[in-house]
């Protein structure tokens, strides 16, 4: 961090005296404190002397250590003017103290200004003041002594410049701080912007918290804001954010005077700001896309550790801009040699945590990082290899010789590691397969031995998933777990139950005194879950045996549903709640046209269309929950192109993994009958066709776009005004209108912007009459070669779809969907030597059959950002990728868009029947929302998680356990396909592939589960997979965790609370009866 300004500037005078008149005061004062003679105190505000005769000057000579630098007028020593020049004029620490202890009686408030800001120059980087200890003790007590003396002329820049120097000295002292801090209360009101940020800097340095001096700082700050530097700017942002004091009112202001003084700051000025505000949590879009513009035309002129700062700064504020982060990635190897370690691992976890999907760069890291592994470690501490093995398996790149090297030397200081720091490493280990038996066996007995009573649940939830997957998690450690989630299972969240309980349950290891104590808090919290979070929990029991509190779930899902809530939709009157306008005519527009109209509500839906077959409307889906359609009453099973297996192969044919109906005990019957596949394949205009058929006449108004609505504060409703002028009134609007949402972008969200995800992708359809392909004949199939993947599914029953994905920039990207021809010549060069039936499906496919794009999807929404309390009763909401975006990669955009609309109208049913149709939407929008959004969040970060595992070499890791319900090793199953030479060649054969692999393999393959671990390919009979990829850097876990303990306080103190009042109440009741009964009596 830059050091804040060294010469403090002068104090100004009264605002009606000229300049002139204001240095004569100045020195008036002076001569009356007795501080300095005229003459002296003239020269020293920069007036002429006065015209009278003066004793001739004589040069000092310069003194020596231990005794003042010159000689004064006066038998008593040098004038205050020339003791101040003396102390200036220090050439040592020593001297300076000399010069204190000589003239320790007659210092004044200038002098001790002097003091500080000498001492801190010289005690910078030097370590002689630690055998000067009782001199540097003398001078805090005196300065303490002084400052506390209020007929001291003592102001407030005198206390900034002490302040300053004592931060910069290294020999901080609290009770001097405090002393300071009493004193600049007083004086503030003197301090101009430069003293302002030197205050505010230097009790951020020290750490010296003081909520209240902060407080009265951020007012004047705020009031001088566009009196500040650039300096002083980021000192001023860098001291709140390294406080963590946080000032929305003082944040705005400075984030409106850095975007106006930009081109003034240098690299480290711009670094430190973006740093400052990142840290604080105070993101501005709009200024930190500037900072961006300004750092990609700057970026030759940063440093190793400026530009290690500002991409950390981006990725930390969740601000990807793609162009920003390829730039950077150009920089990085001529700054990796000047990086100190956590330099180095910050920029790493950087550029992780951005998600940019760079092999190149990512192997240039694993090379610096060994490089200086190799030359001597001593600067890597515990945290900086957790947050590199963290990166790294955050950016899913492998590199056995670095984790090699981590692992050998997290064991020579694991008692360094914090609790956060080990379970991020084995997290990590796990994440990318490479299973250290001896640093798991370490990082077990540390658990054991110490750290045990440290886990919180997500802790405990990752340490059980990385020990399970590494095949470590035996019986002991196991107990030792569950005794931990069974003492701390009443502060678990919702969140927290679902992810241990799966956790476990997945792992098979289940006992009755754990789980027992998992479904009291899962009682107490049930109204908190999402569907998906019933679901996963409602299998994890099931496994357990805990029937009881499945029977409990069971229930709650039937009442999400909209059963067991009391009432029938029936008998709730919704005719006088008002229209309400669906902005998009798409699948979740159409779908919440039906399931809206299904409850009564009067439905107009605006596509910008002229009509439905106005263009292509993608390509094929699969609908994996039925849920929602079966809510909407619409039926799409005859439109089915069914698949019974899942297969992933190698760029060579070998099978790496497999799953589906066709190998589970239980479905092996349904293997050939029509329509077995338990998620129906269907394309994406034939699902839309169905959903629009169900939709009442008229209700879709085609060639109309949205232009802009407006809400009016003392009116429950919305205005829409389209492209031709046309207005329309509603109770409500729903912005269904995809990922470039015109309602999400005048919502004016704060921090919103889409992020590319780094990949292209291309999907395209073979008709049989062109190729037939086998492969993917009732059967999904994918292949990958550690870079770029193809998914393979039928599109109907005479058709196959294709999409293939690859890395690429994001102009790239732009470019391909312009030039099918140049698309298909990247993927036909990209795959050319891959398995059959790949190189001849891609080159056969039409032109107009194919199609590319770029990937984005966008940061999750938070509930209170969609609806910030100042609109709480605003009438407009967001479904689907409005809402939402994601990658494809999990096959859940339409799904989930289906799910809101069906949630939507729920709500909305449930809103009137409790609040009436005047206020019932304000009542169920924000619940709505805040359902949507937690059921949603997860997808989406599974769906980035996964795109990274696709394209990268983690998607050629063999599966390691078979679908739940399969009674086969899945790894013995896969060494004997290997040596039998079994793969994607044998599609054509009159057998069929899955019945060959189950008589030469699974049937010979006995289950044996005990020393298996996760599936990474598997078919989910019940619940989704609970995702862990995203487990957080040892700073975000712990600004997480003390957020989490400030909410459960806050739940205790509720608590405490209302449990006081109820023993107010029954002692008053009490008391009531009794007088009452005493006057009866009487």
């Amino acid at each position: 961090m830059a050091d804040a300004a060294e010469t403090p500037a002068k104090a100004t005078g009264k605002k009606k005296l000229g300049k002139k008149e204001r240095m004569k005061l100045r020195a008036r004062e002076l001569v009356e404190s007795g501080a300095m003679t005229e003459d002296e105190a003239r020269a020293h505000v920069g007036l002429n002397p006065l015209p009278k005769a003066a004793a001739p000057k004589t040069k000092a000579p310069k003194a020596r250590m231990g005794g003042p630098r010159g000689q004064g007028s006066s038998a008593g020593g040098p004038s205050p003017a020339l003791l101040t020049a003396n102390i200036r004029n220090a050439s040592s620490l020593s001297e300076v103290y000399s010069i204190r202890d000589t003239h320790a009686g007659r210092l004044n408030h200038i002098h001790f200004s002097a003091l500080w800001t000498t001492l801190s120059i010289h005690s910078m980087g030097s370590g002689s003041k630690d055998t000067m200890k009782e001199a540097h003790e003398r001078l805090v007590a005196q300065t303490i002594e002084f400052v506390g003396d209020t007929r001291s002329k003592i102001g407030g820049r005198e206390l900034a410049n002490i302040a300053h120097g004592a931060a910069k000295s290294g020999t901080v002292d609290e009770h001097l701080m405090t002393s300071l801090s009493k004193a600049i209360e007083r004086h503030l009101g003197q301090c101009n912007s430069q003293e302002l940020a030197n205050i505010a800097w230097a009790f951020a340095k020290t750490d010296h918290k003081d909520e209240r001096l902060f407080s009265a700082l951020a007012r004047m700050a705020e009031r001088q804001a566009e009196r500040f530097n650039a300096q002083e700017l980021t000192n001023v942002t860098w001291a709140f954010a390294t406080a963590g004091y946080s000032d929305d009112a003082l944040f705005k202001a400075l984030v409106r005077c850095v975007e106006k003084r930009l081109s003034e700051f240098n690299t480290q000025g711009l670094s430190n700001t973006a740093w400052a505000f990142a840290k604080a949590g105070y993101v501005n879009v709009t200024l930190f896309r500037a900072m961006s513009e300004t750092a990609q035309r700057r970026v030759d002129d940063f440093n190793g550790q400026d530009f290690s700062n500002f991409v950390w700064a981006f990725a930390k504020a969740s601000q990807y801009d793609a162009k920003l982060f390829t730039i950077l990635a150009k920089n990085v190897n001529r700054h990796l040699n000047s990086l100190n370690a956590q330099g180095l691992t910050n920029t790493v976890w950087a550029f992780a945590k951005a998600g940019h999907l760079d092999t190149e760069l990512f192997s240039s890291f694993s090379e610096a990082i060994e490089q200086r592994l190799r030359m001597g470690a001593s600067d890597f501490n515990s945290q900086d290899i957790a947050n590199t093995a963290w990166a790294f398996a955050k950016a899913c790149h492998m590199d056995e010789s670095l984790f090699t090297s981590l692992a050998r030397l997290s064991e020579t200081c694991l008692d360094d590691f914090n609790t956060q720091d080990l379970v991020n490493t084995t997290w990590a280990f796990a994440k990318l397969g490479q299973y250290d038996g001896a640093l798991f066996f370490a990082a077990r007995k540390s658990i054991l031995h110490k750290r045990v009573d440290d886990l919180d649940a997500p802790n405990i939830a990752n340490i059980a998933w990385a020990f399970d997957k590494a095949s470590q998690l035996d019986e002991q450690l196991f107990g030792a777990l569950a005794s931990a989630v069974e003492r701390q299972v009443d502060d678990f969240s919702a969140q927290d139950l679902v992810n241990v309980a799966w956790t476990f349950a997945n792992a098979d290891q289940v006992n009755d005194k754990l789980f027992v104590a998992l479904a009291g808090a899962v009682k107490r919290l049930l109204d908190e879950f999402s569907d998906e979070e019933l679901d996963n929990l409602e299998w994890a029991f099931t496994k357990a045996g805990q029937q009881s509190i499945v029977k409990n779930l069971k229930r709650k899902r039937k009442g999400a549903d909209g059963a067991g809530s009391g009432y029938s939709d029936r008998d709730i009157d919704v005719s006088k709640c008002g229209r309400i306008i669906v902005a998009g005519g798409g699948i979740g527009g159409a779908a919440a046209a039906v399931a809206l109209q299904r409850k009564g509500f009067d439905v107009t839906v605006l596509e910008a269309d002229e009509s439905f077959d106005a263009r292509a409307q993608g390509y094929g889906l699969t609908v994996q929950a039925q849920d929602a359609i079966q809510a909407m009453g619409v039926d799409i099973s005859q439109d089915d192109a069914p698949s019974t297996s899942h297969y992933t192969f190698s760029e060579k044919g070998e099978i790496i993994g497999f799953f589906g109906e066709a190998f589970g005990s239980k479905s092996k019957d349904r293997r050939e009958t029509q329509n077995s596949g338990r998620f129906i394949h269907i394309p994406r205009q034939v699902l839309r066709s169905r959903i629009i058929q169900a939709v009442q006449p008229g209700t879709i108004q085609w060639s109309s776009k949205l232009k802009s609505f407006a809400c009016e504060n003392d009116v429950k409703g919305v205005s829409v005004t389209l492209m031709d002028g046309t207005k329309l009134q509603g109770a409500l609007l729903v912005g269904s209108d995809g990922i470039f949402s015109t309602v999400r972008r005048q919502l004016e969200l704060p921090g919103d912007r889409l992020n590319y995800v780094g990949l292209c992708v291309v999907l395209g359809i073979v008709d049989e009459k062109i190729m037939r392909v086998h492969l993917a004949e009732r059967r999904i199939f994918e292949t990958v070669d550690g870079v770029t993947r193809l998914y393979a599914m039928p599109f109907t029953t005479s058709s196959t779809m294709w999409q293939l994905s690859f890395p690429c920039s994001e102009e790239t990207a732009r470019m391909y969907t312009k030039d099918a021809a140049s698309l298909k010549k990247e993927i036909t060069r990209r795959c050319a030597k891959w398995h059959d039936p790949i190189p001849k499906m891609l080159m056969k496919t039409p032109l107009d059959c194919m199609s590319g794009y770029p990937v984005y999807d966008r940061e999750l929404l938070e509930p209170g950002i969609l609806r910030p309390e100042n609109e709480v009763h605003r009438r407009v909401t967001l479904i689907g990728d409005a809402a939402h975006p994601m990658t494809p990669f999990k096959a859940q955009g339409a799904n989930q868009a289906m799910s809101d609309a069906v949630l939507l109208a729920e709500s909305l049913v449930e809103g009137v029947h409790k609040h009436g149709p005047v206020d019932g939407f304000d009542f169920a929008l924000p619940l709505f929302e805040q359902k949507m959004l937690m059921r949603s969040s997860r997808v989406v970060i599974g769906s980035r998680e996964k795109a990274k595992e696709m394209h990268s070499a983690l998607a050629l890791q063999l599966a390691r356990r078979s679908q739940r319900e399969a009674e086969f090793d899945m790894q013995k199953t896969i060494s004997v396909l290997r040596e039998k030479g079994i793969g994607a060649q044998n599609a054509t054969d009159s057998r069929g592939l899955d019945a060959i692999v189950e008589s030469e393999a699974v049937s010979h393959s006995p289950s044996d589960q005990t020393a298996l671990s996760y599936a990474e390919h598997r078919i989910e009979s019940r619940g989704q997979r609970v995702v862990f990829e995203d487990a957080d850097s040892v700073e975000e876990a712990d600004d997480k965790n003390q957020k989490k303990r400030k909410e459960i306080k806050g739940k205790k103190a509720k608590k405490e609370k209302k449990e006081k009042k109820e023993k107010k109440e029954k002692k008053e009741k009490k008391e009531k009866k009794e007088k009452k009964e005493k006057k009866m009596k009487l």
